[in-house]
């Protein structure tokens, strides 16, 4: 009986344990990454290092955790996370954290923002939705999947948070993508947003349509709009091929770069650790990307297929965007980079999704 007891508890143990080791390690070396950047790129060092610090941890917890549930068990909170998430973005409307203009966190004890939820509440919900049909998809399926994506985007560009926003749309758009919608209606949607882009300006805050104006021609105002642009592609071609050196980098540490441990961090790691340190970071991303679309492929439930799709395609758009804005090839839009960048929800959501993908992986090997 004891035998039984124990072989049990090391079968439980074992099976705890067996998760993808090419993410993990990829997941835990971007992490240490993130620390050692942000040790030089941090003038709040030590309260902003220690949040850091308690937010990889959690979100290291989470995603063991997430790896370990089944499919099944996903989709049973599928429609109370995604309602939980509005409801959370209802309530930064009403008593959200105001902070440079915007108004997108709860503070709950600690700061949260719920937006960077429905980056996975939305592909969860509608992977739950697609997945339970069990006949031919309609128009209306896909009609319904448009409105419970679109609910939170409005409420998030509302906050106003453009950026967030747009990918929380891109995140549902691929589920609906790999759910079959047909091209005609991918077609009829750009040629109605194209028709409709003087209006879309329209209704654009000042801004944002500096931001835009200011990636055409960032040298128009080099003091003010295009100043995030001008200082990271200098911090970017400064560093050269190995960079100036580890907490040697002078646009960093002289303050030439706004939100350095946030939006920009990549230019303080182009700066201190050169062209070799940015391959390092992108290969290190790319072999996570490439694992991710491995597992994918094995999958041959419906669910589990749209919610990998969904976790590794946005993923791939953090970082094109991220590293795109800093490079002036994209408007500053306030996308952070994953698990390099300092941010404790998002960090929390990407290990979220990523435990995800570690069941799914779990799933196709048993």
């Amino acid at each position: 009986m004891m035998k039984k007891k124990i072989n049990k508890q090391i079968k439980l143990i074992r099976n705890f344990f067996a998760i993808d080791k090419t993410i993990i390690i990829c997941l835990i070396t971007l992490c240490a990454i993130n620390i050692v950047v942000q040790l030089s790129a941090n003038d709040d060092l030590i309260r902003r290092l220690m949040s850091d610090i308690i937010y990889i941890s959690v979100g290291i917890i989470v995603l063991f955790i997430f790896a370990n549930l089944t499919t099944g068990q996903i989709k049973h909170v599928a429609i109370p996370f995604y309602v939980v998430s509005l409801i959370f973005l209802v309530l930064v409307l009403i008593i959200g954290v105001r902070l440079h203009g915007a108004q997108r966190w709860l503070n709950l004890g600690i700061r949260l923002q719920p937006s960077e939820l429905c980056k996975l509440s939305v592909p969860i919900i509608l992977a739950y939705y697609f997945s339970e049909i069990k006949k031919k998809y309609t128009w209306y399926n896909y009609f319904i999947g448009f409105i419970l994506i679109l609910i939170p985007f409005a409420l998030i560009v509302k906050q106003p948070d453009l950026g967030t926003g747009i990918l929380v749309f891109f995140s549902g758009f691929v589920v609906l993508f790999l759910a079959e919608l047909p091209w005609k209606f991918i077609i009829i949607a750009l040629v109605g947003f194209i028709l409709s882009t003087p209006i879309v300006w329209s209704h654009l805050h000042e801004y944002q349509q500096h931001r835009i104006l200011t990636l055409l021609n960032p040298q128009s105002d080099p003091l003010g709009k295009g100043y995030h642009i001008i200082q990271g592609m200098i911090a970017i071609g400064s560093g050269g091929f190995w960079g100036k050196g580890y907490m040697h980098g002078t646009q960093a540490h002289l303050n030439f770069i706004p939100e350095k441990h946030t939006d920009f961090v990549i230019a303080i790691l182009a700066e201190e650790w050169g062209y070799i340190g940015v391959v390092t970071v992108l290969t290190i991303y790319l072999i996570l990307i490439l694992r991710s679309l491995h597992i994918m492929r094995l999958t041959t439930d419906l669910f589990s297929r749209l919610i990998a799709g969904s976790i590794i395609l946005s993923f791939t758009m953090y970082i094109l965007i991220n590293m795109g804005m800093v490079s002036g090839i994209f408007p500053v839009v306030g996308v952070p980079l994953p698990f390099i960048s300092y941010g404790g929800t998002a960090t929390v959501v990407l290990m979220c999704g990523f435990g995800i993908l570690l069941s799914i992986a779990k799933q196709n090997k048993y």
